[in-house]
């Protein structure tokens, strides 16, 4: 961590003795300067470097939840019927991860993706529809003519390719055939490219593919292909626009070519996905064993529908939504209320049964351990305000005290109401709790000041 030096070095002038009278002593003395005083080697700081999570201070952190809102917001005015979508792209980018695509043609698939990456500045953006007969040239780069004709040796030019690339686009990525697929998931999974001797890092941030097939039916008929949409971490459904509204709004938007207004530093998203990705945030046991209930709890809903399957691979990424539920709120602490992001994960973008039974089975857990916590609180809470009340001064109306020890007893009046105010309980009970006693300070503190004597 870079910190500031605060310090500075003063310099000190050189000092010259008077020189005496060459009448008097026969010769001009003159006296060597004192020697400067040199700096210390590493002069202390006067104030350390805060250390915040990720090197992200709370400014920023909170600049870049309001810029994403206003995204995401805008993203979903200019293209109605698609705010599901537009929430797992935005929770794609925060988490690294992937997106999943389909429906029919002609939904405005790559035109909203197109609104969505133009948001950032600088990111370099590699988009390709892919079929059949294409091969791992077509997306990595061709090979060097000249190693493989003087080397003999198969090396890839990954400049111009999807290695280079942080936001990716692949359209009709079921069509690509199966070695091409096996390649892609190598990037997707691992940022890698492994071919011989050849390995490359890829720069991936995000992929959105899209497809117009149903990947339930592709899975059915190619289980192999299971594997591939399992990376995908978000899948989303679009179909045409079904009300006469969300079409006037469509065509407005086209006839106008509306994009959203807010720019956003690629940097400063690769940052707070840092921070998403990171263990930074924290998650203690308690935290984890609420979140893998709302996973069970899931699945158990859908044990009897072969469709729905969480593997253990996805259950793992997922946890990677509720750090960034806290990033775009501008936290770098979880709540249990960020659980509520896993939806984007578990179900189908725009299959609103799933959403709601997933709210059905989630909602209860998240409340009831929201509850714990706040009585777990409120137990340390009660505990110090107890202690508060043991130190209040008792005032004997009969004994005599001069204005010296009034004022001592109003001031240890006065500092316990502040520490008594700075507990923060969160149960009603204890609310009035904290209510009373601030109350009898009040009184006692007005009875103190009313045997003051006046100064004479």
């Amino acid at each position: 961590m870079t910190q500031v030096n605060l310090s500075k070095t003063v310099g000190v002038e050189d000092q010259t003795v008077g020189t005496p009278d060459p009448a008097s002593t026969g010769s001009a003395v003159t006296a060597n300067p004192e020697p400067a005083v040199p700096p210390p080697e590493n002069p202390p700081l006067l104030l350390p470097a805060p250390v915040y999570p990720g090197g992200l201070d709370p400014a920023k952190l909170a600049l870049f939840s309001e810029q994403m809102k206003q995204l995401e917001a805008e993203l979903k005015n200019i293209f109605p019927e698609r705010e599901h979508l537009v929430s797992q792209l935005v929770f794609a980018l925060l988490s690294r991860e992937h997106v999943l695509v389909h429906g029919v043609f002609g939904t405005g698939k790559s035109d909203l993706l197109s609104a969505l990456y133009s948001c950032f500045e600088t990111p370099t953006v590699f988009s390709i529809a892919l079929n059949k007969f294409m091969s791992e040239s077509h997306v990595i780069g061709v090979p060097n003519p000249k190693q493989m004709r003087e080397e003999g040796v198969l090396n890839y030019q990954r400049e111009g390719g999807i290695l280079d690339a942080h936001l990716v686009e692949l359209d009709e990525v079921l069509d690509a055939n199966a070695p091409l697929l096996r390649v892609l998931l190598g990037i997707l999974n691992e940022r890698t490219f492994k071919r011989g001797r050849q390995i490359e890092k890829a720069l991936l941030h995000t992929a959105v593919a899209s497809t117009n097939g149903d990947p339930v039916a592709v899975v059915k008929s190619a289980p192999e292909l299971g594997a591939v949409i399992d990376r995908f971490i978000f899948i989303a459904k679009v179909n045409y626009l079904e009300s006469a509204e969300s079409r006037r709004r469509m065509y407005a938007k086209f006839v106008s070519d509306q994009r959203p207004s807010v720019r956003i530093s690629f940097d400063d998203l690769v940052a707070v996905s840092n921070l998403v990705c990171g263990t930074e945030i924290a998650l203690d046991a308690e935290f984890l064993a609420v979140y893998d209930e709302v996973i069970q709890a899931y699945r158990k809903a859908y044990e009897k529908d072969q469709t729905v399957k969480i593997s253990d691979r996805r259950a793992c990424k997922l946890i990677k939504l509720v750090r960034a539920s806290a990033a775009i709120n501008g936290r770098s602490e979880v709540s249990f209320e960020d659980l509520y992001a896993v939806r984007w994960g578990l179900c189908v973008g725009n299959d609103r049964s799933q959403h709601e039974t997933f709210m059905k089975v989630a909602k209860p857990i998240v409340d009831k351990a929201i509850e714990q916590k706040k009585q777990s609180f409120d137990e340390v809470c009660v505990q110090l305000l107890k202690k508060y009340e043991s130190e209040i001064p008792t005032l004997d109306d009969k004994t005599p005290l001069s204005n010296d020890e009034l004022v001592q007893l109003i001031r240890q009046v006065g500092a316990l109401d502040k520490q008594i105010r700075e507990v923060k309980p969160q149960l009603p009970s204890n609310l009035d709790y904290q209510k009373k006693m601030r109350e009898r300070l009040s009184a006692l503190s007005a009875k103190l000041n009313d045997r003051l004597l006046p100064v004479k």
